[in-house]
């Protein structure tokens, strides 16, 4: 910013160092008239110089700085997305278990699914802890329709 300051300061008083020579040298009459707009000009083009002109010193770098911080932004939204994706998939899952717990007539207080992210970008379960006693039935429909194998399933029995 001050260097910004400093070359405009010099800019001005550049031109009128150059404005007040000119004008001294040229003679009286039309010439002199000519002489003294063209200096308006070039002084009112001096004032607003910095203002037309683009400060583009920095300008890379704070590029570079404002597409990282977006790609942060970025990652950081994702992550949060699949963590909120996740908990949803869990959720349901649960409620999918306790509900068809509850058509079956199993003794089941709760249920929780454990997910894993997939190389093709998704959430799967890979396992689930059901909190009652053991149903056959429950357990090949918790397999056959979310697709937990038997062997990936915990059943708890609360004493």
């Amino acid at each position: 910013m001050t260097e910004l300051l400093r070359s405009w300061v010099l800019g001005m008083t550049g031109a009128a160092i150059i404005c007040a020579a000119a004008t001294l040298l040229t003679p009286e009459g039309r010439v002199k008239a000519v002489v003294r707009l063209l200096c308006g000009v070039v002084m009112a083009s001096a004032l607003l110089l910095p203002l037309m002109r683009p400060q583009l010193g920095d300008y890379g770098l704070n590029l570079s700085k404002y597409r990282t911080n977006a790609a942060q932004a970025a990652g950081e939204a994702e992550n949060i997305k699949r963590s909120l994706d996740r908990k949803l998939i869990e959720t349901e899952m649960e409620a999918y278990i306790l509900d068809k717990a509850t058509a079956l007539g199993a003794e089941v207080n709760g249920a929780h699914v454990a997910l894993e992210w997939s190389t093709d970008g998704f959430w799967y379960p890979v396992g689930v802890e059901v909190q009652g006693e053991y149903c056959p039935g429950l357990s090949r429909l918790i397999e056959a329709e979310l697709g937990v194998a038997v062997q990936a399933q915990q059943w708890r029995a609360e004493t």
